[in-house]
């Protein structure tokens, strides 16, 4: 199966890739440069390869020329240090500069037969780890956004959002394995993407809600629109689907995923209807319940989580599945909370706490103590309206043990790709706990 990632590499060379417009085998675009540096590098079949902190264009280049080499790419955040336990130890770094420093010793005896790439999970759940997706997942991925997103090839496919993220990443390798050019254009050129769109530049888009909203606001230059436009990791509101098509002249296709899976579902309506490739299990038609998936390719697991290779997958979310299809998002089901070591249901609470006038949204967290960080602190940061808190102290007052602490803010922090943002929090009841020792 080692041959299945130089197959990925060359299907998508096969179909004449360009990223922002260059082809990837032009001296220009410094992808045979990338992939001789890997291979003088000495990055061997089955190894990781680290894309720490590169953006658009560069993480692209090196993806393709890992799997060409047949190693395995590890896109991270650029807020992942180096000595991050969830990153690879020992294996070669792809730098922003393109540089490679090579590996300090033998990589890690991790299986990676068949994984195309190395994710990080969004941590929402708890701290991120490595998914191990699959050659076969990007495939099936690859055929759901082409129906999905109807991609043909020449298509500009615009995605201005963190490619490290399974949603940037799933629709820019889906476009190149589609013949689909891609545009990476980086966050801050909002103008410049617009200006592109209402040109006929770009034909397909992939962004977030506020991506969106920043995109409608931008000034109009030109009376040409997209051809189709997804939505995800993030709510989108009737409204804004409403001025979106009012400017761009497409409806908002709604997206959902994880970083296990990649993309599952698109529509215009809930969180859409499934994609190729995938199957809803459970709730019934016409029931509410927590969403479960059969995939055509099978969900690999986590990196170092031992061998597993299943195709159901229990998404943690509670939906409402329509008699016409459409699935809707409910809520996130809550489940127990690990903290100093033991498990605290905090099901029973969430649900007191949710149940206040005045409450958006909850969020329980297990925080290690500076400076003694083998001791969690327990809190729960509350999203609601100001003057809830004495309501909201009696419920907790009335809590069995462990109760903790409350902090209210008017939203929940949330990162670019408006899923809650747990560094964020922690930041937050950390100031809040030393404004309360002052």
């Amino acid at each position: 199966m080692s041959g299945e990632r130089q197959g990925l590499a060359g299907l998508i060379l096969a179909q004449g890739a360009e990223i922002d417009g260059v082809p990837l085998e032009e001296r220009e675009s410094r992808f045979e440069e990338v992939g001789d540096r890997l291979a003088a590098a000495g990055v061997r079949p089955g190894d990781p390869v680290v894309l720490r902190g590169l953006q658009g264009r560069d993480l692209l280049l090196a993806a393709v020329a890992a799997w060409r080499l047949d190693a395995v790419p590890v896109p991270l955040p650029v807020s992942v240090s180096p000595g991050d336990s969830s990153a690879p130890r020992d294996a070669c770094h792809v730098r922003p500069d393109l540089q490679v420093a090579p590996r300090t010793s033998d990589a890690p005896a991790f299986d990676l037969t068949g994984t195309a790439v190395l994710h990080l999970s969004s941590g929402t759940t708890g701290r991120p780890k490595l998914v191990k997706r699959g050659v076969g997942s990007l495939v099936v991925e690859a055929e759901g956004y082409r129906v999905g997103l109807s991609l043909v090839p020449g298509d500009r496919v615009a995605v201005p959002i963190p490619l490290a993220h399974s949603l940037g990443w799933g629709v820019a390798v889906s476009a190149l394995v589609n013949g689909s050019s891609v545009e990476v254009t980086p966050l801050a050129g909002i103008g410049s993407l617009s200006r592109r769109i209402d040109s006929g530049a770009v034909s397909v888009l992939a962004a977030t809600p506020p991506l969106a909203r920043l995109l409608v606001d931008a000034p109009r230059r030109g009376e040409r629109g997209l051809r189709a436009a997804i939505a995800g990791a993030g709510r989108v509101p009737e409204e804004l689907d409403r001025v979106f098509r009012e400017r761009f002249g497409v409806s908002l296709l709604r997206g959902y995923g994880s970083s296990e899976t990649g993309g599952t579902f698109c529509g215009t309506d809930g969180i859409g209807r499934p994609l190729p490739g995938v199957e809803v299990l459970r709730p019934d038609t016409g029931e509410t319940g927590e969403l479960v998936l059969r995939l055509a390719a099978p969900v690999q697991g986590y990196l170092g989580g031992g061998e597993q290779s299943t195709h159901e997958w229990w998404t943690g979310d509670v939906v409402r599945r329509e008699r016409d299809g459409v699935v809707r998002f409910v809520e996130r089901t809550r489940g127990p909370l690990r903290l100093n070591g033991r498990f605290v249901d905090v099901s029973e609470l969430d649900a007191a706490l949710r149940s206040v006038p005045g409450v958006d949204d909850v969020h329980f967290l297990a925080v290690p103590r500076n400076p003694t960080p083998e001791i969690e602190d327990f809190f729960v940061v509350v999203a609601g309206s100001p003057g809830v808190e004495a309501t909201l102290a009696d419920r907790l007052e009335r809590a069995g043990a462990p109760v903790p602490r409350l902090v209210r803010c008017e939203r929940l922090p949330a990162n670019t790709l408006g899923k809650p943002d747990r560094d964020a929090m922690i930041d937050l009841v950390r100031k809040d706990n030393a404004g309360a020792r002052a």
